[in-house]
């Protein structure tokens, strides 16, 4: 992998907690090790920036925030794309086909020596897909690429074949697509796959974790990519460069092409899976004033769950992260 800051162009043992932050029994990070004195201007309203187009959006943007957020991810592929010489078969109808589930999410304790840049718009609108556009690289070495360039670039996780690790606090920006769109999304990298069938298991997975994503900030699925504003909660690194620049990437489009897919069929299994997690939510609601944390249980799905905000949850429990252990018991009211 490798990193881009301005004209720059800087070369990129994954230490993972298995069920951490994401599932009960995370530890706490700590706070960055290096003193940051700058940090993104005043942030917007969450809600307004949701209805703002990309235009609006970098407008509100300062010199000193795109000087700050002058990152991109060097996702563009030096590789020339290989025609496809068989038809393969529908990757969506594939994963349901084979009753392919999600892999566990991990998170990885490297995570707390990032930085910790706030968003423009309070909490991220919506989520960037990225591909690393690496076919020699495993998705353990590309993490450890990034860590090792963290101050060139960064994003918040990755999606493989059989692990979804995230990277960075979703608390916190990344610096993954460049100046403009930094400050208002999640960025998740799909690392490449060499068989159809490793690339249905990666794919799932990069949609499960958007999914899950979007309902962590309470926003639906929308597709940028088809919207003649730009404007959506999924998008990709392509439709970034279109609507709202800092960037040139044009990923993943080619390298889903290699496998007969695009953004449409994406975007059909990210509202697969998040239709299936209200589902989910529906069939378990929590009611009372306090509730004892099981196994798999995040704040997020306890507060989707119970009608407590996040915030609430935190306010009354005391908590100073999104981390919850089992047999935590929290108050709701």
């Amino acid at each position: 992998m490798k990193f881009k800051f301005g004209t720059a162009v800087i070369l990129s043992s994954s230490l993972l907690i298995s069920q951490s932050g994401v599932y009960a029994n995370a530890n706490d990070s700590s706070e960055n090790n290096k003193t940051q004195t700058e940090n993104t201007s005043k942030s917007i309203d969450f809600k307004e920036a949701q209805e703002m187009s990309p235009n609006e959006l970098t407008n509100l943007l300062t010199e000193e925030d795109l000087t700050l957020h002058n990152k991109v991810e060097d996702d563009e592929s030096t590789e020339s794309v290989p025609r496809i010489k068989e038809t393969y078969q529908d990757v969506n109808a594939y994963i349901n086909k084979h009753n392919i589930k999600p892999s566990p999410i991990t998170q990885d304790a490297r995570m707390k020596d990032l930085p910790k840049y706030d968003y423009k718009s309070d909490k991220f609108i919506g989520v960037i897909i990225h591909e690393t556009a690496n076919s020699n690289s495993s998705i353990d070495s590309e993490i450890k690429y990034m860590y090792e360039n963290y101050e060139s670039a960064f994003v918040h996780a990755y999606a493989g074949s059989n692990k979804i690790v995230q990277t960075a606090s979703s608390d916190y920006l990344a610096w993954g697509a460049g100046a403009k769109a930094n400050p208002y999304f999640y960025q998740i990298e799909l690392a490449r796959s060499n068989t159809f069938d490793q690339f249905a298991k990666s794919v799932n997975n990069q949609a499960y974790l958007t999914a899950k994503m979007l309902k962590q900030n309470g926003l639906k699925p929308s597709l940028a990519d088809n919207n003649s504003e730009g404007k959506g909660t999924v998008i990709s690194h392509n439709a970034v460069s279109k609507n709202y620049g800092g960037t040139d990437h044009t990923d993943p489009i080619s390298y889903f092409s290699q496998w007969g897919y695009d953004m449409n069929q994406f975007y059909n299994l990210v509202q697969k899976h998040y239709d299936q997690m209200n589902e989910t939510s529906e069939n378990n609601a929590i009611s009372g004033t306090i509730y004892k944390v099981a196994k798999g249980d995040t704040l997020y799905n306890i507060s989707n769950r119970s009608g407590v905000s996040i915030a609430n949850i935190k306010k009354l429990n005391n908590l100073k992260s999104n981390n919850v252990a089992i047999g935590q018991t929290l108050k709701l009211k």
